[in-house]
């Protein structure tokens, strides 16, 4: 990953950052699916996200939620992991 990404893992999961904006989670539990923005950032964003997820195929069938949610999920997160 590059230096603009930040990997945040939580015991519920795993979040992508790419410079100050929440674009992916990766879940721990197997019931919960992988989100990623529906939001179109950049290329190096894009490329950062298909390395996150495994490849651009897997990161295709990824369920793409609002970025309101994905900024919702993740300072939750946060907030409960302070």
């Amino acid at each position: 990953m590059s230096k603009n990404v930040t990997l945040i893992t939580y015991p519920e999961g795993t979040i992508l950052k790419s410079y100050d904006t929440f674009v992916a989670i990766k879940p721990t539990a197997s019931a919960a699916d992988n989100m990623v923005t529906e939001e179109y950032y950049s290329k190096t964003t894009s490329r950062q996200i298909n390395e996150f997820f495994g490849g651009a195929e897997k990161a295709a069938k990824v369920m793409k939620v609002p970025q309101t949610t994905m900024d919702t999920l993740a300072k939750f997160l946060e907030a409960y992991h302070s």
